[in-house]
């Protein structure tokens, strides 16, 4: 297996189980967050500066990669580790608004599908990049790449009602 010697899996790895562990915090010491910098709680700013990383840099990432063929492969670890950590940024906000909106669940039921779509990135980008599944990596790929229409529509959607426009 490929993967055990990978460095680079085993750093997405533990990402993963760093997002795991600030999300549990997030979720659990929910008022430990709620203080502004800026016009903003810090928990908003780091779902959008997560945002603003994911909804730039897969466009950015997707022409250049066709551009610039010498940087192929500082552009997709870039495109990997700033994509799960952006994750990161996004699961603390996720799971920090999911603690402590616990009785008004109905409130997030955008958020809670934004967060589906990306999961869903970073479950089938780790599986296509490390090469975890052989037969079904074209579906894998169709779901990576074409799951992103919804996130743009649906992060909209989450924006707008987040400043009370919809």
């Amino acid at each position: 297996m490929k993967q055990v010697k990978n460095q680079e899996f085993w750093f997405s790895i533990v990402l993963l189980l760093i997002t795991i562990i600030f999300s549990g915090f997030a979720y659990v010491f929910w008022s430990e967050l709620l203080f502004f910098v800026g016009p903003f709680l810090l928990i908003h700013w780091l779902g959008l500066i997560g945002t603003v990383f994911v909804g730039s840099f897969i466009p950015i990432y997707y022409v250049l990669k066709r551009k610039r063929l010498q940087n192929r492969k500082n552009l997709l670890r870039i495109h990997v580790f700033g994509n799960l950590i952006a994750f990161l940024l996004i699961s603390i906000h996720f799971a920090q608004n999911v603690g402590r909106l616990a009785n008004y669940y109905s409130k997030i039921g955008d958020g809670i599908v934004l967060f589906l779509v990306l999961t869903t990135f970073v479950v089938t980008g780790i599986t296509e990049r490390f090469q975890m599944v052989k037969k079904s990596v074209k579906y894998i790929r169709f779901v990576h790449r074409y799951a992103i229409v919804i996130f743009y529509f649906i992060i909209i959607i989450h924006t707008l009602q987040g400043f009370n426009i919809l």
